[in-house]
């Protein structure tokens, strides 16, 4: 045997050893992943801080958890910083929720009212309130609208007597209020001086009745004459 079929074998017998070598080392590999991927993972029951934040790729703050005037509360924002969503705890100590524009302006806002019960309202552009739905304080439900600058102009709710009430005001003034009650329906208008110039409803022996007044709220006519 020459020197090159010496060198030949030795280079047949290296690459046999590292076939072997190799082979037993993906063996080795790939026991270990089968082994890892049926071990069970710790993981944490409770994790606690005081405060979380979720940020985007560049560092843009984008969702906030903390702790604000002693309750937790969680806010949610536009990549430009503007807060979108906000859950809180209000100063009666109900949930709220409050919205938000891609400007950072109210639009809406739902928790409860003061006397307790759920009361929901819209904001216009410049953040006066248009519209509100809650309790009142007989636990009744309304409905308020305003104009642009939150004025009211409708105010919808349940009557004193027990049935629906309807009030339509100009000027933060009453102008027509419609109610019901257990005689039946009844009108009334009212002048810029708050004085009921027109009357026309059904009366307590269930007779319909209808007035007109003076500016000053003086009667001048009636329909029965009394």
């Amino acid at each position: 045997m020459n020197q090159i079929e010496q060198r030949i074998n030795k280079l047949e017998k290296s690459l046999r050893v590292y076939r072997i070598f190799f082979g037993l080392s993906v063996i080795a590999i790939f026991s270990v992943l089968l082994m890892s991927s049926g071990k069970k993972t710790d993981v944490p029951d409770i994790i606690k801080a005081k405060a979380f934040q979720v940020v985007d790729d560049n560092g843009n703050v984008l969702v906030v958890m903390n702790k604000e005037r002693g309750s937790g509360q969680l806010s949610t924002f536009s990549t430009s910083g503007k807060r979108l969503v906000r859950l809180l705890t209000s100063d009666g100590g109900a949930g709220a929720i409050n919205t938000f524009d891609p400007n950072g302006k109210l639009n809406f806002k739902i928790t409860q009212t003061i006397d307790g019960g759920g009361y929901f309202a819209l904001y216009n552009s410049s953040e006066n309130e248009v519209m509100e739905v809650g309790v009142t304080k007989s636990n009744a439900g309304y409905l308020r609208i305003n104009d642009n600058s939150a004025n009211k102009l409708v105010w919808l709710t349940k009557a004193a007597s027990g049935g629906g009430y309807i009030s339509l005001t100009n000027d933060q003034k009453e102008a027509i209020v419609l109610s019901t009650t257990d005689v039946g329906g009844r009108l009334s208008i009212y002048n810029g001086n708050d004085k009921r110039v027109g009357y026309m409803g059904a009366e307590e022996n269930q007779d319909g009745y209808l007035s007109i007044y003076k500016k000053d709220g003086t009667k001048s006519a009636a329909l029965p004459n009394y």
